[in-house]
């Protein structure tokens, strides 16, 4: 049977990443870069002012204090998007606004809080010295200069980076769309009455939240009963995708066509089984470089198969290097039985303790029991040959919610 780390091996190896496509950089936040940018102008593009005060020359404040202020001659003022044409001479200031041009025979601002204006003249009381709070032309970025670099994640900064040196559209990779196909004849949509043996399709709706989290396009193509012809030509029609996921129907069961009906729509299968808990289930195949992923229809099983395999895979072929989750080692804080000959994945919740993480099960581990899942923070993820994670031993934790919510505490730094 096929080992967790084998099953990741295998597709990994599998995939490759998308072509990249030019986007409008306000659509590039979380896109991966695949070209280098430099920036086309100097940034800032003249030297401006970094607050409110007037603009300057500091030979005529040098000696000035509380007890000994200079009175300057108001000159004129200049507003952010303005110019001045007016020079500042000896004996005088220029009025300026925070962005605005510094004027021309200015060397320093002297902030508005250390004047007191007097009709057409201004008292300063102090200056910060020459060429103070005055942001030089180039000062965070030089033309021609490489600012980022491709392969990079784009962030939140480095759109208004690339907005800042007129950059407007970015050479990114491309965003696989996914298409995820449930099965199974028990399965209803969300709106509709519920009837005995009926299920909802929850897993539509947790594997497309999953796949936008990552930057991925879901595409469904709805509930597919559990008929071998009509599942393979679901497949074949869902597989003008980047990638394929179904969701149920590759158990050993009497009507679980799955397997065979992706082998009808061309799949080559790689594995069907993994040596794990939850998600045994679980199969992968290929047709072409297009991969396919048969999920259990448990959800639980489904979601965790999703963060072992499906999202590493999606994530390398979106141009990404870091493709796992994080992980954190943790003290058990009781007990926890194990499968044995399977790698488990037991659903937990972290607290710190003496500045160390303590795992607590969320209660009953059913592949079924999707409340359990939605409740944990982690994966503790405990090995093969154990049987008992014993209170008080240590063992690594997947980390499921990245934003740390059991971590946040008041500002305080």
């Amino acid at each position: 049977m096929t080992t967790v780390n084998q099953a990741v091996e295998l597709i990994l190896e599998t995939v490759t990443s998308l072509p990249s496509e030019k986007v409008a950089v306000a659509e590039g936040l979380g896109r991966v870069l695949c070209e280098d940018v430099r920036a086309r102008r100097d940034v800032p593009s003249f030297a401006n002012s970094a607050m409110d005060g007037f603009a300057v020359r500091w030979s005529d404040l040098a000696g000035a204090s509380p007890s000994k202020p200079v009175s300057l001659r108001i000159r004129g003022e200049v507003a952010a998007g303005g110019v001045s044409r007016k020079r500042v001479l000896p004996g005088t200031a220029v009025r300026i606004m925070t962005g605005a041009p510094v004027p021309a025979g200015a060397d320093a601002i002297v902030r508005v809080e250390y004047t007191e204006t007097h009709g057409e003249r201004v008292v300063a009381s102090r200056t910060d010295g020459r060429g103070s709070h005055i942001r030089l032309a180039g000062e965070d970025v030089r033309k021609g200069q490489l600012v980022l670099e491709r392969g990079r994640v784009l962030s939140v900064a480095d759109i208004g980076l690339m907005a800042s040196i007129g950059k407007a559209a970015v050479r990114v990779r491309r965003r696989p769309a996914v298409a995820i196909v449930a099965t199974g004849d028990e399965l209803i949509g969300v709106g509709d009455r519920p009837a005995p043996g009926k299920v909802v399709n929850s897993n539509g709706y947790t594997l497309s939240s999953a796949l936008r989290e990552i930057g991925a396009i879901p595409k469904s193509f709805g509930i597919v009963r559990d008929d071998r012809s009509s599942l393979a030509a679901a497949f074949s029609a869902a597989l003008a995708c980047d990638a394929l996921i179904t969701s149920g129907g590759v158990s050993v069961g009497a009507y679980d066509y799955v397997k065979d009906a992706l082998t009808d729509a061309g799949v080559r299968m790689r594995f069907w089984k993994v040596a794990q808990r939850p998600g045994h289930p679980m199969a992968f195949g290929h047709r072409g470089r297009k991969p396919v992923f048969g999920l259990p229809g448990n959800p639980v099983s489904s979601l965790v198969c999703f963060f072992l395999y499906v999202r590493p895979a999606l994530l390398k072929m979106m141009g990404h290097e870091n493709l796992f989750m994080p992980v954190v080692r943790a003290k058990m804080a009781h007990d926890i039985k194990t499968a044995p000959n399977l790698k488990e994945f037991i659903r937990c919740r972290l607290r710190e303790e003496n500045g160390r993480f303590l795992a607590s099960s969320t209660g009953t581990q059913s592949s079924g029991a999707l409340r359990s899942l939605s409740l944990a923070h982690g994966l503790i993820v405990a090995r093969e040959e154990q049987t008992l994670l014993r209170k008080g031993s240590h063992a690594p934790v997947i980390l499921l919610d990245h934003r740390e919510r059991w971590l946040q505490r008041e500002m305080g730094f």
